[in-house]
């Protein structure tokens, strides 16, 4: 059961962050829903500026940025007040500098279609021995995956709109302990502009990995929702 002063304070996390943030790229406002039970970090609060600052910060030279970041309401509650060490669960949008202000290249499913390419070529070169089994690739990668190493686990679903992609990481945390984590992220367009949403999770088995696919398909679809062009 939640003490008193716990529960008031996740009550405000859910009811003050839950709701969708509004983001400019380049001309375009688009809304940015976070995930069922996700609430956005607040810069206002210490801990959560710490965060969005550590994440900009790794984004660095990638030519990405940082649009909205998000955690598992009852995780960041207990984070905020220091009865939690990790956020385990969180979600991020960020967008390509490089075309926030002008047109699209080519076509919105020409250019998903082009970065799925990119991406499928990526993983037949690093995963040409692998099953093609999602589950299964994922539990082969994890045995090789060592210390703060990332490993590429190919596209996983495509969509017209839509790549997603999957990456196996594991970390040594700040506190000293050790984390495998799945990266789940799709590639869309919404508005005209590219949009990369991550989904972070800890790795449990394969299965992780298709599940969180699930979740990012059925996010997404609230994505397009609220964003009708």
């Amino acid at each position: 059961m939640l003490r008193p002063a716990a529960a008031l304070l996740l009550l405000a996390v859910i009811t003050g962050n839950a709701l969708a943030k509004d983001a400019r790229v380049g001309p375009a406002s688009l809304t940015l829903p976070p995930p069922p039970g996700y609430c956005e970090l607040d810069t206002t609060q210490p801990a959560d500026d710490r965060m969005v600052k550590a994440v900009e910060g790794m984004l660095g030279n990638t030519g990405n940025r940082l649009l909205a970041v998000s955690a598992d309401c009852a995780q960041l509650a207990d984070w905020r007040t220091g009865r939690r060490p990790l956020l385990d669960n969180m979600a991020q949008y960020q967008t390509l500098i490089a075309w926030e202000n002008g047109a699209l290249p080519a076509a919105p499913e020409a250019v998903v279609k082009e970065v799925c390419g990119q991406m499928h070529a990526q993983g037949d070169k690093l995963l040409a021995d692998m099953t093609p089994d999602v589950k299964a690739r994922a539990e082969q990668v994890l045995k090789t995956v060592q210390v703060n190493e990332m490993k590429f686990l190919g596209v996983v679903g495509e969509e017209p709109l839509v790549c997603y992609a999957a990456l196996l990481q594991r970390m040594r945390t700040e506190v000293g302990t050790d984390k495998t984590q799945v990266v789940v992220f799709a590639t869309t367009i919404v508005k005209s502009k590219i949009v990369y949403f991550y989904l972070f999770a800890p790795y449990l088995s394969g299965a992780t990995v298709t599940d969180m696919l699930a979740q990012q398909q059925a996010h997404v679809r609230r994505l397009h929702g609220a964003n009708p062009n």
